[in-house]
């Protein structure tokens, strides 16, 4: 019997030398890409922005600001990027950011990364911290402070793709 209580008490030890497990903080790279593009194309609906620690209004327009993640397998090619913002008068009109965008690489895969990078065609490159991401909701803020925005995003399914209709002679 004294020789089973050593036996535990060896185990004991040996089990508090292990290093303790990672703690998780981010997504991977391709999770990140997979919930913000589902692989394919995805888009999403801006539900609230702060600027300045200031909350924004947005006029009530039919047509709600988006922004749309396009990705690409192709390693050459990048992932295509679009922000949708209704025109000031609200009319039929909107105006459109394009660009691209990336999660930057990792020292290895499995590494956590809560990062991405939007880079509009003809106005600049902005790093964004992925605050919260999950399939329904993402919340975006600015890394540094003097640009100090905060948006939130809800997934905006499109709408789906009408079939077809034969016509018979």
């Amino acid at each position: 019997m004294k020789n089973l209580s050593y036996f535990f008490l060896f185990i004991l030890v040996l089990s508090a030398c292990l290093p303790n497990e990672p703690n998780f903080d981010a997504f991977r790279r391709t999770e990140v890409q997979r919930l913000l593009s589902n692989q394919e194309s995805k888009r999403w609906i801006l539900e609230e922005r702060v600027l300045f620690n200031e909350q924004v209004s947005f006029d009530s327009c039919q047509n709600p600001r988006q922004l749309i993640f396009n990705f690409t397998a192709a390693a050459n090619d990048r992932d295509s990027l679009f922000y949708i913002n209704p025109s000031d008068t609200c009319g039929s009109s909107t105006d459109t950011l394009r660009g691209f965008w990336f999660v930057p690489t990792t020292i290895t895969r499995q590494t956590p990364i809560d990062t991405v990078v939007f880079v509009w065609k003809s106005t600049d490159t902005a790093y964004f911290r992925l605050d919260e991401i999950d399939p329904e909701s993402i919340r975006i803020s600015t890394f540094f402070e003097e640009d100090s925005l905060t948006e939130s995003f809800s997934h905006f399914p499109f709408p789906p793709e009408e079939e077809e209709e034969e016509e018979n002679p």
